[in-house]
């Protein structure tokens, strides 16, 4: 597929359902000449937006960007008349790039609603928490112990994708490290709680809250701990210190699930997003497409 995102994991055998979203959603959006063809480059959702990106896609006669960000990576290369800026994830990364605020519309994510259509709220139940996944790796462990003891629905973001899908649907709440569970959440009308644990990058939060016009805000779910894998003396040393960090971990989660005000766009402004993510669909079709 001539569509640029991150995936390094699926490429590695492992998943990641922020960026597995691109070759199956825009596959659904997007005429076949265009994600099949080898003379333009969809620039794909994700933090993308970088000189790695650039230089990547470099050979391509035409760049297409279709709602990325920016966020990691350097930017000192400038974008040259190959680009076609048709919009991007949130007006933060419009004005970086020195764009109309007006192309900084939403995350393209959004759009999976119009294939996955939200449930109504009688067929909803439980709170899911969803970690980033890097959390997941290396902290997850402790993590689904947590959630096990609170009652909460543990969801790894490489999960299948109809699954993770299909768990959002089906919650009545969703507290989410990671970003795209969040943008599920809120396309799946889920109200939804973000929170920090290892992984928290402000900018393409920050975009993303903008773009659905709510305030910023986050909960950090705190200590940071690590699992301990393996019979090492160095293991048996710090175990104990891991099972205090759990305990106050769970407790900072537990206020969360107490105390924190979910967050859901209003009916109106995703609708509207989502309109406007719709034409610029057509005109990279129409444009591009034959």
């Amino acid at each position: 597929m001539a569509i640029r995102y991150y995936d390094r994991f699926s490429t590695g055998g492992r998943r990641n359902f922020g960026d597995d979203i691109n070759p199956l959603l825009l596959g659904k959006l997007f005429h076949p000449n265009l994600v099949q063809g080898s003379k333009h480059c969809l620039i794909g959702i994700g933090t993308i937006l970088n000189d790695e990106t650039t230089a990547a896609v470099a050979h391509f006669e035409r760049k297409i960007v279709f709602t990325s960000g920016i966020g990691y990576g350097t930017l000192k290369n400038p974008f040259d008349d190959s680009w076609d800026f048709v919009c991007v994830r949130g007006p933060g990364t419009a004005r970086a790039l020195g764009l109309p605020v007006t192309r900084g519309i939403c995350d393209g994510a959004v759009l999976l609603a119009d294939f996955y259509p939200p449930k109504p709220s009688t067929a909803r139940q439980g709170t899911v928490f969803i970690p980033h996944v890097y959390s997941c790796w290396n902290s997850g462990q402790g993590l689904q112990k947590i959630c096990r003891d609170l009652g909460l629905i543990y969801l790894c973001p490489d999960a299948p994708f109809e699954n993770f899908i299909e768990t959002v649907q089906s919650a009545a709440r969703v507290i989410t490290e990671a970003m795209h569970g969040a943008i599920l959440a809120d396309a799946m009308r889920t109200p939804w709680v973000p929170v920090g644990f290892t992984e928290h990058n402000h900018f393409k939060w920050q975009d993303w809250f903008d773009s659905i016009e709510k305030p910023f805000a986050s909960h950090p779910v705190h200590p940071v701990f690590w699992d301990q894998t393996g019979p090492s003396m160095i293991g048996r040393i710090k175990w104990p210190y891991v099972q205090i960090k759990l305990g106050m971990a769970k407790k900072s989660l537990r206020t969360i699930m107490n105390e924190a005000s979910p967050v859901l766009s209003s009916n109106s402004v995703l609708e509207a997003r989502k309109q406007a993510l719709r034409e610029r669909v057509a005109y990279i079709n129409a444009t591009y497409g034959d």
